[in-house]
């Protein structure tokens, strides 16, 4: 029988909505070196791939790379760990996280779990990750590492900017009033995992 992980609660809060979990991913680093050892193997047919923006014609706005972690689980089993794993923290953050915010609205796992990469110079200019029409509620990110400078996470209604520290997860609403910036990488590669959360089942 699966038993579900303990809620976990938020290391501290900002902009009303925003909350952030320090620490919450053990040994980040052996994931980045997992993630490389696969995607470099030639005989893994796993790779990174230019990242696109949902609904947007604007190909300027995000210039990262990602990666689907779901998909890639279903014929990997060190993928299927990762995602699995980050399926467990979010289920530990979000029951928190609605609990303080939503009154206990709804919420459901509909999009797969992606691995971004952040080389230099690359970037996601403002931009907010959906509207109604898209039934994206929450926005989690989980940070893996940050021996790189630059990659800040900049809400740009808020005057909030935060550098990403390994194993740290940010959860906020997914509207418009959070919009934000993936600052460029200006030296190093910043990784992350992120997915979006939806407020009604289905597609």
């Amino acid at each position: 029988m699966y038993i579900p992980p303990y809620p976990i609660e938020p290391t501290e809060i900002v902009a009303g909505c925003i909350a952030i979990y320090r620490d919450v991913w053990d040994n980040p680093q052996e994931t980045i070196d997992t993630i490389e050892r696969i995607t470099s193997d030639s005989t893994s047919s796993i790779n990174f791939i230019k990242a696109h923006t949902l609904g947007e014609n604007r190909n300027d706005l995000r210039t990262n790379f990602h990666l689907d972690l779901t998909n890639a689980g279903k014929n990997n089993e060190e993928f299927r760990i990762i995602n699995n794993r980050y399926f467990d923290l979010l289920f530990s953050a979000t029951n928190n996280y609605v609990n303080k915010f939503v009154d206990n609205q709804p919420y459901y796992f509909v999009e797969e779990f992606n691995i971004l990469k952040y080389q230099t110079g690359q970037e996601y200019k403002a931009h907010f990750d959906g509207g109604t029409s898209t039934r994206r509620s929450i926005s989690p990110i989980l940070y893996l590492n940050d021996e790189y400078t630059g990659g800040e996470l900049e809400f740009v209604f808020h005057n909030i900017k935060i550098k990403p520290s390994p194993g740290m997860l940010a959860i906020f609403p997914a509207n418009y009033a959070y919009s934000h910036i993936a600052h460029p990488v200006k030296t190093g590669t910043k990784y992350a995992i992120v997915t979006w959360l939806h407020d009604q089942p289905g597609q």
